[in-house]
C-alpha cells in the first residue's frame, strides 16, 4: 500500500503536499473532460483488428509459397514479398482504425497538457524538472503519423508529444545500456543485429514521465517504460540515470534472480563474476566483460548495501561508460495522475502520484548511498 498523506509530507520536500494538492493540483484536473469509454472493450476492437491482419498475411504467403513456382528467382521473389505483405496488412489495420485512433489521440493529448501542468506544479517545490514524454513520440507513432492516410489529428498528436519531449541523452543512454529490452527476450545473432534489434525495439517503447535534477547534490535522471505482455498485465519500468562512480571502459550487468538479463544489444561478450559473499549470491547475478572493473564498482562496501537494496523485486543494472543506470519492474502503474484514454482522476490518484515520486526519489538517495556516489560538488573538487 502507497504512503498516507502524513507519510508522504514526512519525506524531504514535500511538507505542506496535501494543501498544495488541494490548492493547485485538484483545480486543474477539474477541467478535464470525462469520456465513459470502456478501455477494455477498445483493446478488444484493437485487437481484432490487428489479430485478422496477421492472419491475413499468413494466409496471403502461405497462398503465394503454393501458387509460386521454384527456383532462385521465385525465392528472391519471396522474400521481397514477405516483409511487403506484412506491413500492407498492418498497415491496412490502422488505415480502417484511423478514424478511432486518431480521436483518442487528439483526447489523450489534452489531456497529457492538464497532467504535464499539473506535474509541473507538483514537482516544482521539490526543485526537479518533470518531462511528459521522454524521447518524444514513439517511432511506430512517427511513422503511422507520415503516412498519406494518416488524419491531420494524428499528426497533430505526434507534433505535441514531441514538443513534450525531452531527455534524448538519457533515453539513448538507457537504450544502450539494453534495459529497454523486455527481460525474458532473448536476442541471437551478430553484435551488429543485436545492437539494430535493440535500437528498433526501443524505439518502439512507450516511454512516459520522466524526471530529472539533483538530490543533495546528486544528478539523476528517471522515467518510467511500458511492457506490454500478451494476455497478462502490463509492467511497468521504472529507470533510474546516475553517475558512474568512475569512467567504465568494459561493461557489467547486475540482475535480481527473479529476472532476467539486459539485453546485451551487441555488446563485448560477457563473463559470471563471481564475489564471494553468499547472501550476494543468493539473491542476485553479476556479468562483466571486465572482471577486475566490476569487483572495482562492486567492492565489499557496496556488496554489503545492494544486499540491503534487496526487497524481493525484480531488479536489473547496467554499468557502462559514465553512467549506472537501473531498472524496477512493477505492474503497479507510477506516476498515473489522471487516465489520458477516460480522463479520470480522484483524490487518491493524486495522493498515490505524490507517493509514487516520494518512493522514487527515497530510491535515488539509496543507490546514491549504495554504490557510494558523491555529489557532484565533491566529485569535482581537488
Amino acid at each position: 500500500m502507497s504512503m498516507t498523506w502524513y507519510e508522504i509530507e514526512a519525506q524531504p520536500g514535500f511538507f505542506g503536499a496535501t494543501e498544495r494538492a488541494a490548492r493547485e493540483i485538484s483545480p486543474l484536473l477539474e477541467r478535464v473532460r470525462l469520456d465513459p469509454i470502456d478501455t477494455k472493450r477498445q483493446q478488444k476492437i484493437f485487437s481484432r483488428y490487428m489479430t485478422a491482419a496477421f492472419f491475413s498475411f499468413a494466409a496471403s504467403f502461405m497462398t503465394l509459397e503454393f501458387l509460386l513456382p521454384g527456383g532462385g528467382v521465385w525465392q528472391v521473389l519471396r522474400f521481397i514479398l514477405f516483409p511487403v505483405l506484412f506491413i500492407g496488412w498492418i498497415g491496412l489495420a490502422f488505415f480502417l482504425m484511423r478514424r478511432r485512433l486518431a480521436k483518442l489521440f487528439a483526447e489523450g493529448q489534452a489531456r497529457l497538457g492538464v497532467k504535464a501542468e499539473a506535474m509541473t506544479r507538483l514537482t516544482a517545490p521539490l526543485g526537479i524538472t518533470y518531462v511528459p514524454a521522454p524521447g518524444g513520440a514513439p517511432k511506430g507513432l512517427e511513422w503511422l503519423s507520415k503516412q498519406d492516410w494518416a488524419p491531420a489529428t494524428l499528426r497533430e498528436a505526434t507534433a505535441k508529444l514531441n514538443a513534450v519531449g525531452g531527455m534524448d541523452q538519457a533515453v539513448d543512454i538507457v537504450l544502450r545500456s539494453g534495459l529497454l529490452i523486455a527481460p525474458h527476450v532473448h536476442v541471437i545473432g551478430t553484435p551488429e543485429q543485436k545492437a539494430r534489434y535493440n535500437d528498433q525495439i526501443s524505439g518502439m517503447r512507450a516511454i512516459e514521465d520522466g524526471f530529472e535534477g539533483t538530490r543533495a547534490g546528486l544528478a539523476f535522471s528517471m522515467f518510467e517504460w511500458v511492457e506490454n505482455v500478451s494476455d497478462a498485465a502490463d509492467i511497468f519500468h521504472l529507470v533510474i540515470l546516475l553517475e558512474a562512480p568512475l569512467r567504465l571502459h568494459g561493461v557489467t550487468q547486475l540482475r535480481a534472480r527473479k529476472t532476467g538479463w539486459p539485453g546485451d544489444a551487441g555488446l563485448a561478450p560477457m563473463q559470471d563474476v563471481d564475489l564471494g559473499p553468499r547472501a550476494f549470491d543468493a539473491l542476485y547475478r553479476l556479468r562483466a566483460s571486465d572482471q577486475v572493473e566490476a569487483r572495482a564498482i562492486f567492492n565489499p562496501a557496496v556488496i554489503e548495501r545492494v544486499i540491503a537494496l534487496s526487497h524481493g523485486g525484480k531488479f536489473r543494472a547496467v554499468a557502462q561508460g559514465e553512467n549506472l543506470v537501473f531498472d524496477f519492474a512493477s505492474e503497479d502503474n507510477r506516476f498515473h495522475l489522471i487516465d489520458l484514454v477516460t480522463g479520470a482522476w480522484s483524490e487518491d490518484t493524486i495522493r498515490k502520484t505524490h507517493a509514487d515520486l516520494a518512493e522514487a526519489l527515497a530510491l535515488v538517495d539509496t543507490l546514491g548511498h549504495a554504490f557510494m556516489l558523491a555529489p557532484r560538488s565533491d566529485a569535482s573538487a581537488p
